[in-house]
């Protein structure tokens, strides 16, 4: 049986498109400029004890947030910092350095923009803001937001157990004398 020309075509676009929607599907979170301008990735520890010295420069943070807050100049995210994979996503937040805050001119809702959320944030640090953490004083680089990038929500999954799996996957539950005591 011959494959026509049209059933190639087909496939052929068909390979295309999956192709498009594989390389969508891995697209960094914040623009290619901003990527570009940023160059060489700055530490968070040392935007951490010399937040000073490297205000004004571009950087790429990501982590949790842990509140946020609107001031009447704008919003106040406070973010739990962790490493960014490949497409600039956090990971897991046990490998966090510390904490940081993250301005923005703009008024962003709480209840979006919740806890334990990730985000991607492209911004000039513009110092570090000591305030209050527990009974001490913490310093937050603070990042002017230029870009964000919320991350969609992950579903959480329920993992149930079965009580009666074991019956189905031993035949021997079915017998009267039970192999063992």
């Amino acid at each position: 049986m011959a494959v026509t020309w049209r059933v190639r075509l087909l496939g052929i676009c068909l390979v295309l498109w999956l192709s498009f929607v594989g390389l969508i599907g891995c697209a960094p979170a914040l623009s290619r400029q901003f990527r570009e301008q940023v160059r060489v990735p700055l530490p968070f520890k040392a935007l951490l004890e010399e937040g000073e010295a490297h205000e004004g420069r571009r950087v790429i943070l990501g982590g949790y947030i842990l509140e946020t807050v609107n001031e009447t100049d704008g919003s106040l995210i406070t973010v739990l910092q962790a490493p960014l994979d490949s497409r600039n996503k956090p990971k897991s937040r046990d490998l966090s350095e510390g904490r940081f805050l993250v301005q923005m001119e703009k008024f962003l809702d709480p209840e979006i923009y919740s806890k334990g959320r990730k985000l991607t944030v492209g911004g000039k640090a513009s110092g570090v803001r000591s305030q209050p953490l527990g009974n001490r004083l913490y310093r937050y680089p603070v990042i002017e937001a230029e870009e964000l990038h919320l991350w969609p929500k992950e579903p959480q999954y329920i993992k149930l157990h079965d009580p009666y799996y074991y019956y189905w996957d031993c035949p021997w539950y079915y017998y009267p004398y039970h192999p063992y005591p």
